[in-house]
């Protein structure tokens, strides 16, 4: 397995920040904005309040100080949440030699991400001060080298979250303290196997834990047992994977489940829908 610093090392050489266009905030919402994304990336960061963001049959609700990066050549529609949303987009195009997780799902600005972000927002609109890159003959050297050193490392911080982005959303931690840090410990732990089966005994193992002080801690702060947030965040892979065409049997496999019929089974009782009828709601 790559430790964190060779896996940074890979991705800083396979990447290549080829173009940016224009960085800026949008601040009104007086009805849905639609806007059709050209053949670059685009940077979404709820700096306050919300929005939801719909395209190709996805629905993506971002959240305060959350982010989420949508793919080139499609057709979005943006609703804002309420009066006081105000959100950074920063267009750019990239060039990776690896593939990026990075459509299709929020990343919350935890980490570096939000002294990045504070970075990347500060940067473009100096660079660009109306929030177009085409009225601007010439950007500042030192304005682009920090865009694009800020980009490159947030598309490395979100790379490397995984499921981390799911975890956020989904389990936000109550309270503080060693019970806290567990259960973001067990967290982390299941979004790095969901590959296969975990128990409770291994993870108390690994983390040197007694099972009832894991099953405690974790229900504490999440509200929820190991076993089901674990069935849920292999199902939130499972949703990525659907988008991506790949076959429910093959899914199954990678997920560990023991059949395609018991990864329907659990598909179902996670998200209502079969992986049938979820992937039928994708190209409505």
């Amino acid at each position: 397995m790559l430790n964190g610093t060779t896996k940074n090392r890979i991705l800083k050489d396979a990447l290549n920040l080829s173009g940016f266009f224009f960085g800026g905030y949008k601040t009104s919402f007086e009805k849905d904005l639609v806007f059709e994304n050209g053949q670059h990336i685009t940077l979404l960061f709820a700096e306050s309040g919300s929005f939801s963001i719909q395209y190709q049959g996805l629905s993506l609700s971002v959240e305060e100080n959350y982010l989420c990066f949508v793919p080139p050549s499609v057709n979005c529609v943006f609703t804002a949440k309420n009066q006081r949303t105000r959100i950074f987009v920063c267009a750019f195009s990239l060039v990776s030699r690896i593939p990026l997780d990075l459509f299709d799902k929020t990343f919350f600005a935890s980490g570096l991400k939000l002294p990045l972000l504070k970075r990347l927002t500060r940067a473009t609109t100096l660079a660009f001060p109306n929030g177009d890159a085409s009225i601007v003959e010439k950007i500042d050297a030192t304005d682009e080298h920090m865009i694009k050193n800020c980009l490159e490392m947030l598309v490395m911080e979100c790379s490397n979250t995984t499921e981390k982005s799911s975890i956020d959303l989904n389990y936000p931690l109550s309270g503080k303290g060693q019970t806290a840090k567990t259960a973001m410990k067990i967290l982390d732990y299941l979004s790095a196997n969901l590959h296969r089966n975990v128990s409770l005994e291994e993870i108390a193992d690994e983390l040197f834990f007694s099972v009832s002080y894991v099953k405690t801690a974790f229900k504490k702060h999440t509200g929820k047992s190991v076993m089901k947030a674990f069935n849920e965040l292999k199902i939130t892979r499972a949703k990525n994977l659907i988008k991506q065409g790949i076959p429910f049997n093959q899914i199954a496999k990678q997920l560990a489940f023991s059949s395609e019929q018991y990864f329907s089974k659990v598909f179902k009782s996670v998200s209502s829908l079969t992986p049938s009828e979820y992937k039928k709601t994708l190209i409505k």
